[in-house]
């Protein structure tokens, strides 16, 4: 009977002292990547029971597609073997990320009033920051001033915009909470969780398999017809195999290893064809459908006219429709960077702070860029991507490599083939000037090209 009576003071202590709400319903929330698990109202603070759930790379791509839907388009109409190596250039460049909760959030309630953070453990305080691995869940608890009772739906507020450049803030809008108030007070409005559907770009990280699978149609480059070929396939070092295809130009190859793989291509009157694809950039992929195009081969011919007669004209003047620009004739600035000297900065190319979208001013000087490479044809280059050291340097690196491949895209909009252009982001790592002032930090936000062979 005492264990009793002593069980009911407990629980009515608790009743009086304490309301608790597990997993809380919530309107709307700034991030996918933070839930609360739990809020107690005590007896002279709330505390948020919170945790972190770091993404895959996968889910990381997707979400930063989703997020840039005019990238997520250009990387459909890429060629497969391009579009696989920026998504590896984009999941190199991306890292891990950061965690920290701000000293200056708050609680809100319906009537406005601010309820101010006390303490946060298990997680640093900004600007200090946690490294955190993906897939990884982190828990930690928030501990805020009292909400009064009678306040069934609250705000969690890290901080007014949901984002800025650099980093995503914890925001939590309409929070339902176990929290009645006094008899006769008029109850808060009820509100339901709203849960948006994820949209999966395609599939990046690959089911580990032993076998990969290459199949596909000959065809000719300029009329799209199938063609009759010969192919020969090396799988590795020692693995080799060949077949003739029939006039509907079809192949497929088993492939069993997984680093290098050259394709030679022959057909009667066109040009020989030979690839070499990395298959690590394809795992977790089981096949690739992957057309190949043959240009028609040059013939000459040798002939003995007889000698004629010859006449000299008055030559026509024509206009020329576009400069020839000479080789000495560079397109932009030389770098300033002591680690590569050879390179040239594209001085008039711009973005908006913090975005890889190129700005229309750019597009004299890249148009400037595409007759160069058009009027010296045997040239190839690398884009390459810099910003300042403002932010997390994983998220400048991703930017900057964002930025050379819509350099790249233009180039090749406008003629120049895209296995002339390379292309990579170099983030903070090469900057030309101190990073101490604006003025400073504005020199090592560029883009610049250099020659490869």
């Amino acid at each position: 009977m005492k264990y009793f009576v002593f069980f009911l003071i407990f629980c009515g202590s608790f009743n009086l002292f304490g309301q608790t709400t597990v997993n809380p319903s919530i309107k709307r929330k700034s991030t996918n990547d933070v839930f609360i698990s739990k809020i107690e109202i005590l007896e002279n603070k709330t505390v948020v029971h919170m945790y972190y759930q770091g993404k895959n790379q996968k889910e990381t791509i997707n979400e930063y597609l989703r997020k840039n839907p005019q990238l997520a388009e250009q990387l459909r109409r890429m060629d497969p073997f391009m579009r696989q190596l920026y998504l590896q250039q984009m999941m190199g460049g991306m890292g891990g990320a950061t965690i920290s909760f701000q000293p200056s959030s708050y609680l809100k309630t319906s009537d406005g009033k601010k309820y101010k953070y006390l303490s946060s453990s298990n997680i640093p305080k900004a600007p200090e920051r946690q490294d955190v691995e993906p897939g990884k869940r982190y828990n930690f608890k928030v501990t805020f001033e009292k909400i009064p009772k009678g306040f069934e739906v609250i705000d969690l507020i890290e901080s007014k915009a949901d984002k800025n450049n650099e980093f995503t803030f914890w925001n939590f809008y309409g929070i339902k909470i176990n929290n009645p108030g006094e008899k006769g007070q008029k109850k808060e409005e009820v509100i339901t969780e709203e849960i948006e559907e994820e949209e999966v770009f395609e599939e990046i990280v690959v089911n580990e398999n032993q076998e990969f699978r290459i199949f596909g149609k000959i065809k000719d480059a300029d009329t799209q017809n199938s063609i009759s070929a010969k192919i020969s396939c090396q799988d590795g070092k020692d693995s080799f195999d060949s077949l003739q295809t029939s006039k509907s130009g079809s192949f497929e190859f088993i492939i069993t290893s997984d680093s290098l793989v050259t394709m030679v291509v022959s057909a009667p009157g066109y040009q020989t064809h030979e690839e070499t694809m990395n298959i690590k950039m394809f795992k977790g992929k089981e096949a690739i459908n992957k057309d190949i195009f043959l240009e028609k081969a040059i013939l000459i011919t040798k002939t003995n006219p007889k000698p004629t007669e010859i006449k000299v004209e008055k030559p026509v003047e024509v206009a020329p429709t576009e400069p020839v620009i000479k080789e000495s004739e560079y397109i932009g600035t030389p770098s300033e960077n002591k680690d590569n000297k050879a390179a040239f900065k594209l001085d008039k190319v711009y973005f908006n702070v913090g975005e890889a979208t190129l700005l229309s001013e750019s597009f004299e000087q890249l148009d400037k860029l595409v007759l160069y490479l058009k009027a010296n044809e045997n040239l190839k280059i690398q884009i390459e991507g810099h910003t300042d050291n403002q932010g997390d340097a994983k998220m400048n690196k991703k930017l900057s490599l964002d930025r050379a491949f819509n350099v790249r895209e233009y180039l090749v909009s406008k003629g120049i083939s895209n296995k002339r252009i390379k292309f990579t982001g170099l983030g903070d790592t090469q900057p030309v000037n101190s990073n101490n002032k604006e003025e400073d930090r504005k020199q090592n936000r560029r883009v610049e090209y250099r020659f490869i062979e």
